[in-house]
């Protein structure tokens, strides 16, 4: 009997050992996998999605699906090569759907590992009926520069404003403005890009605005082709040369060139021409590029035409002014015979001069 009972304690603390065995293994699992979505915001028109992670992990996929009634009717499919340890990223998906029905969505997301579920979650929104924001965004424009937005207070509050430069799925570019201040009025914000871009690029502007008490966010997006800019902002010029201080306008680098052209009074006919590198540019940046032109200009009147050309040959901006050459002054050292300095002692002096004498002459036979 206590045989029996002995085999059957320790089959019940087999049992015990291994079942702790699997629950510590599963443990262990996820300690090595601890990723984690921190946060998703999604629309009818964009979702982005930020993870987090405790180790390194690499060879992941995102899975993500927009859902309306059960239905998917968009999904996306994100590589994510690695993700280093305690570091955060953001994935960015630009819904395309036919629909824009009001009402409930769902927008699921799990992450993979060898086609392994290692973690999934489910965020809702209502698109059309939502209630009164505190904040609305009016519009937003992206560019080459930076991103401009504008927003409109429905009550004064304290909002945090996300501004994301988005290349494809990635965010390559990311600052905050927190707790900025919104009264009555419209407060427009920029924020510049502090990265360089590719020239001819498709990009994606994201500005994201959250009331500071609440989580939920307000989010705008705009697309652009990124292009190199300058212009423009100073110009000197005269007979012998000119110069043009040219201010780039783009985190696309400039590397082009600036043109300079006289032409006749009429600007008919071409008379001097010029064309010089320019220094690179990015957003803020000036240089002033001169040119000399090849024989010095005689009177009259010019047309200067100076123009900058970008990377792909296009003109970026024109400028046209006037060069006013006056008449030549020639100095002579011939100082005319008429004008010739006269030695002799004018006649005035002459006359104080006898008047002075004879006065003394006067007062010395006084004094004999």
């Amino acid at each position: 009997m206590e045989g029996g009972i002995s085999k059957l304690v320790i089959f019940v603390l087999i049992i015990l050992f291994t079942t702790t065995a699997l629950a510590s293994a599963n443990t262990g699992n996820d300690a090595d996998t601890m990723i984690e979505i921190e946060e998703i915001y999604s629309s009818i028109d964009s979702c982005d999605i930020a993870l987090s992670s405790s180790s390194t992990l690499e060879d992941l996929i995102l899975e993500v699906q927009l859902v309306r009634e059960d239905r998917i009717i968009d999904s996306a499919t994100i590589p994510i090569d690695s993700i280093s340890v305690n570091s955060r990223i953001i994935k960015v998906i630009q819904w395309e759907t036919k629909t824009t029905e009001d009402g409930a969505y769902e927008v699921r997301v799990q992450v993979l590992n060898d086609e392994k579920e290692i973690i999934f979650t489910e965020y809702e929104f209502v698109h059309g009926r939502q209630v009164i924001p505190e904040v609305v965004i009016e519009g937003t424009i992206s560019n080459s520069e930076g991103v401009t937005a504008v927003i409109r207070p429905v009550d004064a509050t304290l909002v945090d404003i996300e501004y994301m430069l988005v290349d494809g799925f990635d965010v390559i570019y990311l600052a905050k403005d927190e707790k900025v201040s919104v009264h009555t009025t419209p407060l427009t914000v920029h924020k510049r890009w502090n990265t360089l871009l590719l020239n001819n690029k498709e990009y994606t502007g994201l500005v994201k605005v959250r009331p500071s008490n609440e989580k939920n966010a307000i989010v705008v997006t705009d697309t652009f082709t990124s292009m190199d800019n300058a212009k423009i902002t100073d110009v000197y010029k005269d007979e012998i040369g000119a110069s043009a201080t040219i201010a780039g306008n783009s985190q696309v680098p400039f590397d082009g060139y600036v043109q300079f052209t006289v032409y006749d009074e009429n600007g008919e006919n071409v008379v001097e021409s010029a064309i010089m590198r320019s220094p690179v540019l990015l957003t803020d940046d000036d240089e002033t590029v001169e040119a000399i032109w090849d024989k010095r200009l005689r009177e009259g009147k010019y047309k200067l035409v100076i123009e900058i050309i970008g990377n792909d040959g296009d003109g970026l901006d024109i400028q046209e002014t006037i060069i006013d050459v006056g008449e030549t002054v020639t100095i002579s050292n011939n100082v005319p015979e008429e004008a010739e300095e006269d030695k002799s002692i004018p006649a005035f002096l002459l006359t104080q001069a006898a008047f002075v004498l004879a006065v003394a002459f006067v007062l010395r036979r006084r004094d004999t």
